[in-house]
């Protein structure tokens, strides 16, 4: 059981935490931020050109910021359950992050995603929570993210939420048709691990600059491909498991995967993922499948892929003191149909 908090120190500090989070590794683009790990963008709303975040946030997974899935706004009036968005600690003090399961439609006089049709959208289950209603209406309440965690899996939580609520629109939206639903949302749990091991300093933070590489240029191509008006999408298993990119080729849909590296380790975590997210995602299986590489591996790697019947493209990424510049090979483009 949750109980939604009206104390204005903790919920203001609460709330400070979560932006906060969001900040530590946002990147400024225009009037957005970007996390690429998590690949969605963020600004504060309604005042884009705002360099800090104040009440109101929008959150989503289109990189343009055209269309936001959420938006995540603290109440003037802290524990206020006629807002959308609250605090809530658990029955041991552990703060969350909640966010009712309704949303506003983008464009005036569209029709609001409800609660039931939200859940049925997500596949989610609300929490039992305290203080949640109004008279005379039930509220159902998600977690968004707990706060009592690091400012990464803060990150983490909450940019899976984000994706769930784009899902949500996409799957609830008329005469889009331009890929096949390929998200069962049943959940968001992980995998569960067993013993300890140690990684390095220096290999975790090469590990997140690989991280950020990938979502840098995962959010390059979303841009290039929605100018050019071709669907992308970014499928996630129920268990957690997440493709990069599914895209709406001109003749067949193309499950891609991208590495920030063309080393035979790159090639192997990636020949690996495309061959078994079609079984974790059923709906892939009739995919072209794509491997995008910065360069091209040794020759003895590109026939044996090629032989596997994965495509190897290629992209360039440049970072010359802060400014990204990243390309994309024609060949690749050819084949998305640019």
């Amino acid at each position: 059981m949750l109980t939604i908090s009206s104390d204005a120190n903790l919920v203001k500090w609460a709330f400070d935490t979560w932006r906060s989070a969001l900040l530590e590794e946002g990147i400024r683009d225009g009037y957005l931020w970007r996390l690429p790990e998590q690949r969605i963008v963020f600004r504060n709303q309604p005042d884009a050109k705002s360099d800090k975040l104040d009440l109101r946030t929008a959150l989503g997974t289109d990189p343009t910021g055209a269309c936001w899935a959420v938006q995540i706004n603290e109440a003037e009036k802290p524990g206020d359950p006629n807002k959308l968005s609250s605090i809530a600690l658990d029955e041991n003090d552990r703060p969350f992050l909640l966010r009712q399961g309704r949303l506003v439609p983008r464009v005036a006089g569209n029709e609001h995603i409800l609660e039931a049709e939200f859940r049925a959208l997500t596949g989610l289950t609300p929490e039992a929570v305290k203080n949640g209603d109004t008279p005379g209406k039930s509220r159902e309440w998600y977690i968004v993210t707990p706060l009592d965690v690091s400012a990464d899996e803060i990150r983490i939580a909450t940019g899976r939420f984000v994706d769930i609520c784009a899902k949500a629109r996409e799957r609830g939206a008329t005469g889009n048709g331009a890929l096949p639903d390929t998200t069962p949302i049943a959940g968001m749990g992980n995998d569960e691990t067993g013993g300890t091991y140690t990684v390095g300093a220096r290999d975790a933070q090469d590990a997140k600059q690989i991280r950020k590489q990938q979502g840098e240029v995962w959010f390059r191509l979303a841009v290039m491909l929605r100018e050019a008006g071709i669907a992308m999408d970014k499928p996630r298993h129920a268990r957690g498991y997440e493709v990069d990119a599914v895209i709406a080729g001109p003749t067949d849909s193309i499950l891609l995967e991208i590495k920030s590296g063309a080393t035979a380790a790159d090639v192997y975590a990636g020949m690996g993922q495309l061959q078994l997210y079609p079984k974790l995602l059923p709906q892939l299986s009739r995919h072209q499948l794509i491997l995008l590489l910065p360069s091209l591996p040794q020759q003895a790697l590109v026939k044996a892929v090629e032989e596997s019947g994965v495509r190897l493209c290629t992209y360039e990424f440049l970072d010359e003191r802060g400014e990204l510049t990243i390309t994309f090979s024609g060949q690749f483009k050819e084949i998305c149909g640019i």
